[in-house]
């Protein structure tokens, strides 16, 4: 392959701003697309460190992708010379702003001092007479008068003037100094592309980023009057990729991309055994002390950590601290004067010499329980045990053991072996409150309904995905014996072709907010009803008589009839469906002396044997009343005394 000269020195990041973003749970893919003129080299803006560098792909429209090269970037050095020179600078515009700041005092002061001048009549003599004034003189001292402050007036603005430009000067040189000790490029990727062709081609950047992520969160509202809801879907979308997408296409799904690029080996699976150990004596050795360390050497702070300290100083802000710099050691706050002669002292002498390196120490014995510790297996045998037991008390004797037996036993794990299978994939997982976990293990996707701006590292923002209006039927659950308000529910069927995924809603009746509820996936056709929260409107009112009695001629028995009575009114100009729900209470499986049983209900309501359940379905027209009652009775021995508990089926 051959390229032109200059094709190669055309070299300089194209604009390509981020056009398309699909977001998934845990990472997004990002698009960046380019025009170019013609065939060459063509770099890219640099690329943050949260990329994959894995899923880079280059494609280009009318030209052919030759090549692609991905270069790591490193964080740009600090320049210390460039920085004493704007310490200086800035030092400097300090002196003058506090020499201006005098001077601007001064002035106004013999301004002030000025304006209290007046003329003003001699004090009256007794003894000498009055003193003739000639009015000619006044004139002149008014004169004086005015000139000096015209004077003093002109050279407090110039003051004024110049300590503006001054501070304007000092506002750039510290603008400059927050960039030189905090560059905004760290590190990062350039990717770099080989084009050839004959023409104008579109090129597009695609891949992948990690930290970033979406939730879906619905909107349903109903229009009580219409029987219509509006249901809308939109995702809270949140980025720390450090890069701002700006005006792009997104796209929020609920797969799991994968960027694998060839398939997993199977490594070799093999069994131990156990072997017999038989310890070997070694003869003791003698070894002389090693040399002791050196003491720790007081750490020096470089030259670039003073400037970076007296950068932070001038500037009011705290730049982070090289990787190599110690974090212990503070920056003191020094005076500009004496800031000014170590910065002197500093550009004459030589940075200070590194620390000596600790001297070698001699190697140490492995003390012989170590060496018969690593070559150990499980094994039990009385005859070893004993071995060993000889042997270490041999090497207690001898003289230098407490170096290398006594006091350096080391105890190492004894291998152990299992017939469970050498770890391989793992299927990753998400939360409960992931996009995958919501779609059921549907791949599902939704594009923005217009081009959003998702800043990094500021918050979630809301993106409007899908909205419909479905017709929904509306009832209100009545409870009468636990609650006087009604409970407003809707039930509706997703009359759409696409699944949707579950996920936190917001419910409002009209434009009044109604609470929140959590939506389960959605499929075509499936019916979900919604709580819409209380409908205060209707009131409801339940009252209960009770009629003891006692049976029987022999063994007397008490029976109490329970008569329950519920007035229900519709306020409203529409016919309202209503479920009301009531209970008439059941014996314990092991009570058989007590007995109840439902004697009516009117209008007739659906029984429910098993639990003493009552419904009544009914639709109110507008401003109707109507009651309902039922009748129950408990039949007990004589004396016993009734008591309640309510048990969950």
């Amino acid at each position: 392959m051959t390229l032109l000269l200059p094709s190669l020195l055309a070299l300089g990041a194209v604009q390509a701003p981020v056009t398309q973003v699909t977001v998934f749970t845990d990472q997004a893919r990002i698009v960046r697309s380019a025009q170019v003129t013609s065939p060459g080299v063509v770099e890219f803006p640099a690329l943050p460190d949260t990329i994959d560098v894995s899923s880079v792909r280059v494609e280009a429209t009318g030209a052919e992708v030759r090549r692609v090269d991905l270069e790591r970037l490193t964080p740009a050095a600090f320049q210390t010379a460039e920085a004493k020179q704007l310490l200086s600078a800035l030092d400097a515009i300090d002196t003058e702003l506090v020499r201006l700041g005098r001077e601007q005092m001064a002035i106004r002061e013999h301004r002030d001092a000025l304006s209290r001048l007046h003329p003003s009549l001699p004090a009256n003599d007794n003894v000498r007479p009055a003193v003739r004034l000639s009015p000619g003189g006044w004139n002149t001292a008014l004169q004086f008068q005015s000139a000096q402050l015209d004077a003093a007036q002109k050279k407090l603005r110039d003051v004024e003037l110049a300590q503006r430009a001054a501070t304007r000067k000092r506002e750039g040189l510290v603008d400059k100094a927050n960039r030189l000790g905090n560059p905004e490029f760290r590190s990062g990727w350039r990717v770099t592309a080989v084009l050839a062709g004959g023409g104008p081609a579109t090129v597009s950047l695609t891949y992948l980023v990690r930290q970033a992520r979406w939730t879906p969160t619905w909107d349903v509202q109903l229009d009580p009057e219409k029987s219509l809801v509006t249901v809308s879907l939109a995702g809270l979308v949140s980025q720390d990729s450090l890069e701002d997408w700006e005006d792009a296409q997104l796209t929020l799904s609920t797969a799991i991309p994968s960027s694998a690029v060839k398939a997993p080996k199977l490594l070799t699976w093999k069994i131990g055994t156990t072997e017999r150990f038989i310890p070997t004596p070694n003869p003791v050795q003698d070894f002389v002390r090693g040399v002791p360390s050196p003491a720790r050497p007081v750490l020096v702070r470089s030259e670039e950590s003073l400037v970076r300290g007296w950068l932070s100083q001038a500037t009011g802000r705290s730049f982070p601290a090289q990787p190599e710099e110690p974090e212990a050691l503070e920056f003191d706050q020094r005076p500009a004067d004496r800031r000014r002669g170590e910065m002197k002292k500093l550009s004459k002498s030589a940075p200070p010499p590194p620390p000596p390196m600790n001297a070698p120490r001699a190697p140490s014995p492995m003390p012989m329980a170590v060496k018969e510790e690593q070559g150990r297996f499980d094994f039990d045998s009385d005859e070893i045990s004993s071995e060993l037991s000889q042997a270490e008390s041999t090497v207690s004797s001898t003289p230098g053991s407490a170096m290398g037996f006594s006091s350096s036993r080391v105890q190492q794990p004894t291998a152990a072996f299992s017939l469970m299978p050498p770890p391989g994939y793992r299927a990753p997982s998400y939360g409960a409150d992931s996009p995958v976990t919501l779609a059921g293990g549907y791949d599902l996707s939704f594009a923005s309904r217009q081009k959003e701006t998702i800043p990094s590292s500021k918050g979630a923002r809301r993106v409007a995905l899908w909205s419909q209006q479905w017709p929904v039927t509306v009832e209100r659950k009545v409870y009468p014996a636990l609650s006087k308000e009604a409970y407003l529910s809707a039930e509706l069927k997703n009359p759409s072709q696409q699944v949707l995924p579950g996920g936190p809603a917001t419910l409002s009746v009209g434009a009044d907010p109604a609470g929140t509820a959590q939506l389960k996936l959605v499929s075509p056709g499936e019916v979900v009803t919604l709580p819409l929260g209380l409908d205060r409107a209707i009131k409801t009112v339940r009252n209960v008589s009770v009629v003891d009695a006692t049976e029987g001629v022999v063994s007397k028995d008490d029976v109490s009839t329970y008569a329950v009575t519920i007035e229900l009114v519709n306020p409203y100009r529409t016919s309202v469906a209503l479920r009301v729900f009531d209970q008439w209470p059941l014996p314990q499986p092991n009570q058989r002396d007590v007995e109840t049983k439902l004697l009516d209900s009117k209008p007739g309501a659906i029984q429910d044997t098993a639990t003493g359940k009552l419904e009544w379905r009914l639709t109110l027209k507008p401003n109707e009343k109507q009651t309902l009652t039922f009748n129950y009775q408990v039949k007990r021995p004589r004396g016993w005394k009734l008591y309640q508990q309510e048990v969950r089926r």
